[in-house]
């Protein structure tokens, strides 16, 4: 692993420490009224440990927009880690989807910001330096150069 990989996996575990899991619907974005939140909740039922497997990374990467920002809070210890230290980008849809939720358009930047709400600034920093990672990796920063950089703004943007 690189040097500047290790750093930044030494800083996701200080900054992200596991949580337990939030029950109910208080795992989902959306209350009764969405069906692909209660699909999400049903999903991951199954996993209760504060440290998520790779099975539930792959249930969650493509509706992390029906995530509660305190199931954010829960995912990210385990979702970051993870990648960080996948060796084959071609194979890593999660990376791919944290760039696009990070970067949303603006029709869903309200929403964004409340699934982030449960973030502290130091997190948010993280989540800049991770971008700023994907901007700089051979694979990510080539491929998603733009997409990283609108979530490099928006994420900026909630610094102020």
């Amino acid at each position: 692993m690189d040097p500047a990989t290790e750093a930044l996996l030494a800083e996701v575990q200080a900054r992200f420490p596991c949580v337990s899991k939030p029950e109910g619907l208080n795992l989902s974005f959306h209350r009764d009224d969405c069906s692909l939140c209660t699909y999400l909740r049903r999903d991951l039922a199954r996993f209760s440990d504060p440290v998520l497997p790779r099975e539930a990374l792959r249930e969650i990467f493509c509706e992390m927009s029906c995530l509660s920002a305190a199931a954010w809070r829960w995912a990210l210890p385990s979702y970051l880690k993870h990648c960080l230290t996948m060796e084959d980008p071609w194979g890593d849809d999660e990376t791919e989807f944290l760039i696009f939720n990070l970067g949303p358009d603006p029709e869903y930047q309200a929403d964004t910001i409340e699934r982030l709400a449960c973030l502290d600034a130091g997190q948010v920093a993280c989540l800049i330096h991770f971008l700023a990672w994907c901007r700089a990796h051979p694979y990510w920063g080539e491929i998603w150069q733009d997409d990283i950089d609108r979530a490099l703004e928006f994420m900026r943007g909630l610094q102020r």
